[in-house]
């Protein structure tokens, strides 16, 4: 308080408040938008926290954020916004779309900033963050059925393909075994697969599983080994290919056979065995019959110097190269050729 003041009248004075410079916000018309459909747009809006005597301009602009490149979204081609002098609330349209990659993948973020101009100051706006959701279905994992010749020495590699329906946006993975369930023998036609996990990068669609398949000069049939898919991660095993048939193609002639032209002393009575011998020039991987029977076309009569042969089947079971047929000689006494 001012008092006994000489020479001058003692005025009042109210106190003057300092203007404050107004502060811009961006808003969108909503947080979250999907990648395709009638949602995938949101608009962006500006407003002062009170009026200023001059215009407001908002140039607004937009950068990838989590998960998400430039080529996700788009930004109008009209990409400012005007407060007028005396007003809080934005003109123009601003608007944020989502681009549709029909790629499974996971949610990403848009960031929305905005650069604002005013001749009297303003405070810049901060950001904001526009979500896009996902809508594309996981892919699908397969494998495929190869084949392969084994050779007659060394290994083969029979390869499976294991294949994405669709490139994803995410890594999948996925498990692959022997199914146990082929022809084939581990150990002996091929080597032991070690099970293992396949490990497909974002954009990646296919990768491969090889069993070595061990050569060799045995005919058998064509043998099989199966590997199954198991346990995926943002993917589903195919329903129809989720287990692939690999066949090993045998590539050897199948085995002669033959019969050796045995003798035997007949003796002066009761019986001797005349003992052919029929044989496969190769074991085989293969059941082999051959049948047999008296020609006719001998010397010694049926009958009288050997009991009447009954035709029949040599069988030789997978790896047996010998089988004999037996002929039963009558011994007697008269002087006569061999027969």
């Amino acid at each position: 308080m001012l008092a006994a003041v000489v020479g001058a009248l003692i005025g009042s004075a109210e106190p003057v408040a300092a203007q404050q410079t107004p502060t811009v916000t961006l808003a969108l018309s909503r947080t979250s938008i999907a990648e395709s459909g009638t949602t995938n747009a949101a608009t962006v809006t500006a407003s002062l926290d009170r009026a200023s005597s001059a215009a407001t301009t908002i140039t607004v602009s937009a950068a990838a954020g989590t998960n998400a490149v430039a080529s996700d979204f788009s930004l109008s081609s009209g990409t400012t916004l005007t407060i007028a002098a005396g007003s809080t609330s934005s003109t123009g349209v601003v608007t944020v779309t989502a681009v549709d990659n029909a790629r499974d993948g996971p949610d990403k973020s848009v960031t929305v900033s905005g650069s604002a101009t005013n001749s009297q100051g303003v405070t810049q706006p901060s950001a904001v963050t526009l979500a896009i959701t996902d809508d594309d279905a996981a892919p699908t994992v397969s494998i495929d059925s190869p084949s392969v010749t084994e050779g007659d020495s060394g290994s083969a590699n029979l390869t499976f393909t294991v294949s994405l329906s669709a490139a994803s946006g995410r890594q999948v993975t996925v498990g692959y075994a022997d199914a146990g369930t082929g022809t084939a023998t581990s150990g002996t036609d091929y080597t032991a697969l070690t099970a293992g996990t396949l490990t497909f990068a974002a954009g990646e669609t296919s990768k491969t599983v090889t069993v070595s398949v061990t050569g060799d000069t045995t005919d058998e049939p064509d043998e099989t080994v199966l590997v199954a898919l198991s346990s995926p991660t943002n993917a589903a095993v195919s329903s129809t290919a989720g287990t692939g048939t690999g066949t090993i193609t045998d590539d050897d002639a199948a085995p002669t056979v033959s019969i050796d032209s045995p003798s035997v002393t007949e003796g002066d009575s009761g019986s001797a065995n005349l003992t052919f011998t029929g044989t496969l020039s190769a074991a085989s991987g293969r059941e082999v019959t051959v049948s047999y029977a008296d020609e006719g076309t001998g010397t010694a009569t049926s009958g009288t110097d050997y009991t009447a042969l009954t035709a029949g089947t040599l069988t030789f079971a997978a790896g047996e190269t010998s089988k004999t047929v037996t002929v039963s000689v009558t011994g007697d006494t008269t002087d006569e050729p061999d027969e």
